[in-house]
């Protein structure tokens, strides 16, 4: 299936003027080995001067310490080290191995995404769903995710941002875990950034055919009709996302299918009038209690949010409890997940 796209995809006409084709910020001679300030300039045109200058003047206060993520436990993760302290309990606990175990432990959700604006001719349309891989964080989940997606039927692929691990050191080796990941996906594939991803790892992996939507739109057609998926910037600690913008971008008579990070933006998301969302971030609380009760929030939104589906006024949402981990390779009463969504009229 192959995708229309106006070059570069339909933009927001809002920031159209902003656009241009202007010089990067300044900090484009400080580009990692592989980019380029044409890069840059590029990027600038995409997602606009002043959201790319915010979005890496917070990369650079993020890696000095002067702009912190969340706060986990009363924010004791900024005084201790909670990953190294979560992995030392789970051996004190001799739970380690049931916690690595799980983490390995892929399930495949098949979820019925229904509507009743789905125009019938995109009903039947397969979304397939990863999110968080987090995949430097262990390797060989690489491996198992490669291994895992032999067979799955979909027509579309999408990732919901956090493609490394930590929030701040090298992101390199994400970037080559997915590029072999890649290799395992069929396109089209779109993604949007995370809270964990520097806007570096952009140009490398579309080099190698992965489409980032940097508040933009695209078409997919599928049986004569179009679906038109639009993917906004990490709104939980960049704030660099255009949900007015992309939601312009799109006909009042389109159905729309919007991938955003978190999914805190529900309520903006509703207003606008999108037709449903596809996120992650929460992990589900990847380390939770019998019932799937999660010890750790790390999102502003209601419970019924934070995993699997849910409904907020004519809002059909999604959110994935995360294919790859956080932290530690460990998940409790949460099994990771890879998603296929089935488009159905309600």
């Amino acid at each position: 299936m192959a995708e229309r796209l106006d070059r570069g995809a339909r933009r927001p006409s809002a920031a159209a003027q902003e656009r241009s084709a202007a010089p990067a910020p300044d900090v484009a001679s400080s580009a990692p080995a592989g980019l380029t300030p044409d890069d840059y300039a590029g990027l600038a045109q995409r997602l606009g001067r002043s959201r790319l200058r915010q979005r890496l003047n917070t990369q650079i206060y993020h890696v000095a310490g002067d702009a912190h993520q969340d706060a986990i436990l009363f924010g004791l993760s900024r005084m201790l080290d909670i990953d190294l302290l979560a992995e030392r309990t789970a051996r004190l606990l001799g739970i380690h191995r049931w916690g690595y175990r799980n983490f390995m432990d892929l399930r495949l959700v098949e979820h019925r995404l229904a509507h009743p604006r789905l125009p019938p001719a995109l009903a039947g349309l397969r979304v397939l769903q990863l999110s968080d891989l987090h995949l430097d964080l262990d390797p060989a989940l690489g491996a198992v995710l490669r291994e895992r997606l032999a067979g799955v039927e979909y027509d579309v692929a999408v990732i919901t941002g956090d493609f490394r691990n930590t929030t701040d050191a090298d992101h390199g080796p994400s970037v080559t875990e997915t590029l072999t990941l890649l290799s395992a996906l069929r396109p089209p594939v779109y993604a949007v950034l995370g809270n964990h991803d520097f806007i570096e790892i952009v140009p490398p992996l579309e080099r190698a055919g992965l489409r980032f939507l940097l508040n933009e739109v695209v078409t997919v057609p599928f049986q004569g009709a179009e679906l038109y998926l639009g993917g906004v910037d990490d709104p939980h600690f960049y704030r660099t996302h255009d949900l007015a913008g992309v939601r312009d971008a799109i006909p009042d008579t389109g159905f729309s299918l919007l991938l955003c990070h978190s999914p805190e933006t529900y309520r903006e998301v509703a207003g606008y009038g999108f037709d449903a969302m596809l996120s992650g971030h929460t992990h589900g609380g990847q380390i939770c209690l019998p019932g799937g009760r999660a010890l750790v929030s790390v999102c502003d939104a209601p419970k019924p949010m934070q995993a699997g589906a849910w409904q907020y006024r004519e809002l059909r949402g999604y959110t994935s409890v995360g294919t790859g981990s956080c932290g530690v390779p460990l998940r409790y009463f949460c099994p990771p997940e890879i998603t296929l969504h089935h488009l159905v009229g309600a």
